[in-house]
């Protein structure tokens, strides 16, 4: 122990704090310098020690804080990527749906029978068949054998007006000129002139003066003799001026459904390309220049049901 010199202050040692912090403050000096009896180098490797601890814990945590933020940017890059693929798989879906939809409702559509091609429009493609109108002749239209028949039911015609014998012995005289039109026993009262066959004979004259002549007999053969002028303004025969007028309208409503019958029934269609037709079904009928609608549908439904045998092999081999 060192001797202390006598009446030499005592002064106490320094604390670690102070001795560490005088070590941080004042400028390095070698190990080997002690200053106030304290080893200085031995402070500065205590402190060179915690100086690195701390650095070395500061790095560690920065880098752990790095690694954490790396690690939470690629978790929400794959949320993100998730919900891209989210919405991609639901795009595709909805797409999918869509289509799947679609597909169903034109399969529907084709099975529906709606756009099946029909092999027997077909064949009328394969005859030809165009819009066509036969050649201009001088067959009148079945107006004109109704005109007459309602202007004898009006009273117009001359017999009429005369009424009585004369007009009987006029129906009589008629009746001989015309009752063999058309191949019929009695023309004035047999309709077999129109229904035997599907075209009238119009282009024969003895048929188109028995026409009106059978529509009359039909509906009114015997109509009153037409009221006079003076007849008319009494009062019985404004009465009975009424009474005609409605038993006129019967009349005519009569006449217009016979029309209607002989307007289907008259030559309008041009029979060339039909005759392709019926060459390929079992049609036996006789098929003149000009035939009516009628007859048009007829051969039409004959060639569908009743083709030959030759038609039958083609309508198997379409599509």
């Amino acid at each position: 122990m060192i001797p202390r010199a006598r009446g030499a202050i005592r002064r106490p040692l320094a604390s670690p704090l102070v001795l560490l912090v005088a070590a941080a403050v004042l400028p390095v000096a070698p190990a080997e310098a002690q200053f106030a009896g304290c080893r200085c180098g031995a402070v500065r490797a205590m402190h060179n020690v915690t100086r690195e601890h701390v650095t070395h814990e500061a790095t560690e945590a920065s880098r752990r804080i790095v690694e954490a933020l790396r690690m939470q940017s690629a978790q929400n890059s794959s949320h993100l990527d998730r919900q891209v693929e989210a919405a991609e798989r639901i795009a595709d879906g909805t797409s999918q749906n869509e289509a799947r939809l679609l597909r169903s409702q034109i399969r529907a559509e084709a099975e529906s029978g709606r756009f099946d091609p029909n092999p027997d429009f077909c064949l009328i493609l394969d005859t030809a068949l165009a819009p066509s109108l036969p050649a201009a002749t001088d067959i009148p239209t079945a107006a004109a054998a109704v005109a007459g028949a309602a202007s004898w039911s009006r009273g117009e015609s001359e017999p009429v007006a005369a009424n009585g014998i004369r007009m009987a012995a006029y129906l009589a005289r008629e009746r001989e000129q015309i009752k063999l039109a058309g191949g019929a026993s009695d023309a004035t009262t047999e309709w077999q002139i129109m229904l035997n066959h599907p075209t009238l004979k119009l282009d024969d004259k003895m048929v188109r003066r028995a026409l009106p002549r059978l529509i009359a007999n039909s509906v009114d053969p015997f109509p009153p003799k037409p009221l006079s002028e003076e007849e008319l303004r009494t009062p019985a025969g404004l009465s009975e001026a009424v009474r005609r007028r409605a038993a006129q309208a019967r009349n005519q409503a009569a006449i217009a459904a016979i029309e209607l019958s002989l307007a289907m029934a008259s030559p309008s269609l041009s029979a060339g390309p039909y005759r392709a037709i019926a060459g390929r079904s079992r049609y036996e009928r006789t098929i003149p220049d000009s035939i009516s609608e009628l007859q048009a549908l007829e051969i039409r439904t004959t060639a569908y049901s009743s083709p030959d045998a030759e038609t039958l092999e083609m309508r198997h081999t379409k599509t």
